[in-house]
């Protein structure tokens, strides 16, 4: 018999019915309540560890906003949890640093890809499968970003383990190889580095729901989560009428 999922996250201490389907997924607790006031009704669900939920409404569905905390650990947690509620469309809302001096800082980073350097999405597939985010939902970031008339970028990030030694390497124990490889990356075009998308992409993959990632390149200023808010919202809208549409 199929096991029943269930209806109670004791580690985001939410029930199934409080949350949407489709959930946004900032990795830092502040954020949420942001995000959420482009959300109809938005209402505070849950506060736990690093996690925190709210959940309103975008053209009459309901959507949520979840945190995750830093890192693809973290990442993995939250979004198990999430998709045993029930959960299939997840958006990362995230800041990087950047990897190519062309990017402008006002640009906003959609990741179509990322790559796989960390440890916790070796746990679900070998390192010869790729992290790539769903087409749907990449096609809904973009096209909100132009509806919004934001600047944007589409490519590929960086995801780490290390905060400080892949971003500075300097004193570290690789400190050639790391300087090396980041040279190679930039070099082949990478445009950020961050920490959750690859886990992200990867355990979307392989429990079949559908994930995207957008990153602030300036820090979290105000401007900054004013515009990612945004456009995450309007993506949030038009991922909910294509799937109305391909239901008629």
């Amino acid at each position: 018999m199929p096991q029943k999922k269930p209806s109670y996250s004791p580690i985001l201490d939410i029930c199934a019915n409080q949350i949407g389907k489709y959930i946004l997924l900032p990795g830092d607790p502040a954020r949420v309540p942001l995000l959420a006031t482009f959300f109809d009704d938005a209402c505070e669900i849950s506060r736990k560890w690093t996690h925190v939920t709210f959940t309103g409404k975008l053209e009459d569905e309901m959507v949520s906003v979840v945190s995750t905390g830093m890192g693809c650990p973290a990442m993995a947690t939250t979004l198990e949890e999430l998709i045993r509620l029930g959960a299939h469309t997840f958006i990362r809302v995230g800041t990087s640093g950047v990897l190519q001096r062309k990017t402008e800082l006002d640009d906003l980073i959609i990741t179509w890809g990322a790559a796989r350097d960390e440890k916790t999405s070796q746990r679900y597939q070998t390192l010869s499968f790729p992290a790539v985010a769903d087409v749907d939902v990449t096609t809904a970031l973009m096209d909100a970003a132009a509806q919004l008339n934001y600047g944007y970028e589409v490519g590929i990030s960086q995801s780490k383990d290390a905060f400080y030694g892949e971003h500075d390497p300097r004193g570290m124990i690789g400190t050639h190889s790391l300087l090396v490889k980041q040279a190679a990356f930039r070099r082949s075009g990478m445009l950020c580095s961050e920490m959750e998308a690859s886990a992200l992409f990867v355990i979307s993959s392989v429990r079949q729901v559908r994930a995207g990632g957008i990153m602030m390149l300036g820090g979290s200023t105000p401007h900054n989560l004013q515009r990612i808010s945004e456009v995450c919202a309007q993506a949030l809208r038009n991922l909910i009428i294509l799937d109305k549409e391909s239901e008629k």
